[in-house]
């Protein structure tokens, strides 16, 4: 089927873009493409268009990780606030709707002839009423990239010391040594250096104590009559070394707070049927961020569309059926094409809107024709 349809294609685009001398029209029809249609040389194949919508999120997550020194921040740097647990947490950051128009594949017509033709349907494929089978109409679209997935939780803290993770001690020891006598007598004492591990505290102590010197040595390089000149500005860059060194080591005492930002794009082609009907389009969880639709430990975020109903005026066409080659063609028979409706496409999180936006929606609209003779014209 695909393979026919794009022979056919070729066929079509040729006829419409190659002004030829053609000979006149003489019967013609208009019919659905079905499976079982069978079709004959010359022949155009159409489609209609039908609306897609791309909704692409911006989610935020925002995290606090308590720094490994915070029992000691009053006590080595005289911070008395109380710090909160760690905690993570998502927001949605921004919405944003976009929509394009793409061969329905449920909308396929052949035009069949007994003779040569020409037409101006390409006025038509212009303004968008009809498609024709071009691969091509898709190179130009958004690409859809599905849902995100949360990074590798990352390590926080890295440099926990200024001078080291061991210490060496000095241990004294003795032996106690039986001599033949009976008598038991105690050995010199020895000294014997071991490494230990620092304690939390003494780590702590120790960069409290690095984060002093670099105040220290900042005010000092600021302060008069200290008089220090580096061209090229090499002193505001070993000021903002200092600030940094000290913010990270400081972040130890008080903690960590830093954001990330994930995109999730997703692709939805709304059927007549759902219009004013809320459909989950994801999840979303202040936890865990944007989720499946089916992931129902998050609140749904719903895709909604309003139709303004500017085609309801239009009475509905019945499609003729398809009509065998061995019967008598019409001489006139209807072309099929589509008016789009205006819709407006909303993301609901709740009553809060988070995007909406208004766009002609062709599935929305209704299905009408014309006499074939007005776009199919005798030479």
């Amino acid at each position: 089927m695909k393979t026919l349809i794009k022979t056919l294609s070729t066929v079509f685009i040729l006829t419409f873009f190659y002004g030829c001398e053609i000979p006149m029209l003489t019967h013609s029809t208009v019919t659905p493409l079905g499976d079982r249609q069978s079709i004959s040389a010359g022949s155009i194949i159409y489609s209609l268009p039908q609306t897609t919508f791309h909704i692409e999120v911006t989610a935020k997550k925002t995290v606090y990780k308590q720094g490994p020194y915070r029992r000691y921040a009053e006590k080595y740097l005289g911070i008395s606030e109380k710090f909160p647990e760690s905690s993570v947490k998502w927001t949605i950051h921004d919405v944003k709707i976009s929509s394009y128009e793409e061969i329905d594949p449920d909308r396929y017509y052949v035009i069949k002839s007994d003779g040569y033709f020409e037409t101006n349907a390409l006025a038509m494929t212009k303004v968008g009423l009809i498609l024709i089978p071009d691969p091509e109409i898709y190179n130009s679209k958004p690409t859809l990239t599905g849902m995100v997935n949360e990074r590798p939780e990352r390590i926080y803290f890295t440099d926990l010391s200024i001078k080291g993770n061991f210490k060496e001690e000095i241990k004294y020891a003795s032996d106690v040594l039986q001599t033949d006598t009976a008598l038991f007598i105690q050995a010199p004492v020895f000294m014997k250096k071991e490494k230990i591990p620092k304690t939390t505290e003494e780590k702590a102590r120790e960069v409290a104590d690095f984060i002093y010197k670099l105040k220290n040595k900042r005010l000092e390089l600021l302060g008069e009559p200290y008089d220090i000149y580096i061209d090229g500005g090499g002193f505001e860059y070993i000021i903002e070394e200092m600030k940094s060194l000290e913010k990270e080591y400081t972040a130890l005492f008080t903690g960590i707070t830093y954001s990330e930002v994930y995109k999730a794009s997703f692709g939805y082609t709304p059927g007549e049927e759902i219009s004013g009907k809320p459909e989950v389009l994801f999840r979303f969880s202040e936890d865990n961020g944007i989720l499946p639709s089916t992931d129902l430990t998050g609140r749904p975020v719903v895709l909604e569309f309003i139709s303004e109903r500017k085609t309801a005026a239009l009475a509905p066409v019945v499609i003729e059926p398809f009509v065998p080659q061995s019967e008598e063609m019409n001489s006139s028979v209807p072309l099929y094409y589509r008016i789009p409706d205006v819709v407006e496409a909303r993301v609901l999180d709740g009553r809060k809107m988070l995007a909406h936006k208004k766009a002609l929606v062709y599935q929305f609209g209704k299905l009408v024709n014309l006499p074939s003779n007005f776009l199919i014209r005798q030479k």
